[in-house]
Order: structure tokens, then sequence, then C-alpha cells
């Protein structure tokens, strides 16, 4: 039995001796339900009665009874709280509450349901590229490897609405689906877009037949590892260089790939490549631009005209990304 379930019983304990002592002393002494309810409280407290004691012998009996069976009870309360504040569970309670309060501020994160194999790298991945991030996963046993990560959590199953919204969907910017099974990533999609129609979700989908369900429930995007991983494979046998370019690009150690959306504000609106000069500012080069109506221009000319709310994806060195951001 858990500490705080024995010092919830040891609590109910004391109290039905509570209720029973009052009605013995009502019946026995033929005192008011006050009197009683003093008596009782001054016998488990052990202050004495002052000037009033019991005044048969039978009420002397029961005031012993109580005073044996309160005595043991009121110990044993202290000693299961004192377990309890010991074995660390006041402490995860209050823990607990400080993590909650920590997500309700998040705006703009990205929630993770499951942190299997594949959630923890993504989880851990992102934390590394400074996004804010809230795992939700249902097993206990895994709360201490999130914690050693420093990462934010939910315990429960993301499956659930309550959850997700515990989560901050409603607040996030994207959701990454990696559940074991591909109907509860299925659910997940389907709850999350309901509960936020701009959400950007990403899920894993472990059979091939999954793919165009996922999509269906509202994923934006849908991977397969198996198929990934077939690819890459492919890729390293056929062209090994190009796969070992875009991997460290990926990491972003020396060089990145990365995308940047320009804002409506942005002084790179409605300007040509050519007048932007990015690789000379900013030491980026612009590989493609997808327009907010979903085309993607690929290897754009120095006379294309960059609009707000494109996304530019580039290639350059580690941060020059941010750079251009931050024009």
């Amino acid at each position: 039995m858990q500490p705080r379930t024995r010092l919830i019983a040891s609590l109910v304990v004391l109290l039905a001796i509570f209720v029973i002592g009052v009605t013995g002393f009502v019946v026995i002494e033929g005192v008011s339900i006050g009197d009683a309810a003093y008596w009782m409280t001054a016998t488990l407290s052990t202050v004495g009665y002052g000037d009033v004691i019991p005044r048969t012998t039978v009420g002397h009996i029961w005031t012993i009874l109580v005073i044996v069976l309160g005595v043991m009870s009121a110990a044993l309360v202290i000693s299961f709280l004192q377990a309890l504040i010991v074995s660390g569970e006041l402490r995860r309670v209050l823990g607990r509450r400080k993590l909650l309060n920590r997500i309700e501020q998040l705006h703009g994160h990205i929630i993770v349901c499951g942190y299997g194999r594949m959630g923890r790298l993504i989880a851990n991945d992102l934390k590394q590229r400074g996004r804010s991030v809230v795992v939700i996963e249902q097993n206990p046993d895994r709360t201490s490897q999130m914690e050693e990560q420093g990462l934010l959590y939910i315990l429960g199953d993301a499956t659930e609405e309550e959850i997700l919204v515990q989560a901050g969907v409603m607040r996030a910017k994207g959701l990454v689906a990696v559940l074991p099974h591909d109907a509860d990533n299925v659910y997940v999609t389907l709850t999350a877009r309901g509960l936020h129609a701009d959400l950007h979700i990403v899920t894993r989908a472990e059979q091939p037949g999954s793919e165009g369900k996922l999509q269906r429930a509202g994923a934006d995007r849908v991977v397969s590892p198996h198929v990934s991983g077939a690819t890459l494979i492919c890729n390293m046998l056929t062209r090994p260089n190009v796969t070992d370019f875009f991997q460290v690009a990926a990491k972003g150690v020396d060089l990145e790939v990365d995308e940047v959306v320009v804002d409506e504000d942005s002084p790179v609106c409605d300007k040509s490549l050519r007048e932007l000069q990015l690789r000379q500012v900013a030491g980026v080069m612009v590989v493609a631009v997808k327009r907010s109506d979903g085309n993607t221009i690929y290897n754009p000319g120095p006379d294309e005209v960059i609009r707000c709310q494109d996304t530019l994806i580039l290639i350059g060195p580690a941060g020059a990304s941010a750079k251009l951001a931050g024009m």
C-alpha cells in the first residue's frame, strides 16, 4: 500500500473513532453533542478535561477505551504523514503542480505523444534545438527519464481530450503522435485537430495502410519508419556523398538546412533575391521558395520576388537562418 493510501486510511479510522466516541458519550453520560465533541477532542489531544469528567463507571471505561484507540490511531496518522514526506510523495505532488503551472505558461510549443524509443529521440532533439516541448506519456516508469532530460511532461493517456488540454494543445504550434499503435495515433490526431484547427500534426504510421487514415484524420505529415529507413539505405548505397551532406546539414553542426517564414512586417517582403543579396548579407543560399498557396519553386532565380508568408528553404552556416529571421 502506498504511503498516501495508508495516510488516508488512518485518517478515516481516526474520524470513525471520533464519531463513535462522541456517540458513546452522548448515550452513556447523557451530555449534549457539543459537550461530547469537546470531551473527545480533549481525550484525543491528551490535554485532559479540567473540572469536567465522566460521571459514571461505564463512562470511565468508555473514556479509557477511547484514549487507547484514539491515541493509537493518531500515532498512526503522524507516522504515515512522516512516511509520506520521507518517501517524497508530498514533494512529487507539489512538483506536479509546479510542472503544470509551467506548462500553462507555454505558447507555441510542441507536444510529443509517446516517450518510447522514437518519442525520446524526437523530444530530446527538439529540446536541443531550443524548442519548448511537452511530452505526454502513460507509463509512470518513464517519468524519471523525462525529468533527467529536463522535459515538461503530462502523465496520462494522449488519446483523452482532457490530457491534451492539460498539455496546452490550444496554445501549441505542433503535435507529434508516435504512440505504439496506429489506431491510437489516429484517435490522437482526430482529437487534437478538433481542439486546434491550425495545429501542425506529424504522426508515425507502422502499417502502410494506416497512412491514408492518418491523413484523413487530419495529420499534415505521416512518416513511415520502414519506408524512410529503406529510402535512406538506398540513398547510402547509390548516393553516399549526397546523403552524408544532408545528414550533416540536418544536424546543423557546421552547415544547416533550415526554413524561415517571411512575416508580414519583414523587410524581405516584395523584394527580389537579387535585391536582397542574402548570400552576402546572411551567408545563406535560397534553394527553394514555398508560396503560401502550397506551390514550391525550386532553385529560384535572382529575379524571383519574395512575398509575405512565403517559406524560404535555406542552406548556410549554422545559425545563419536565425540571422536572416532577425532581419
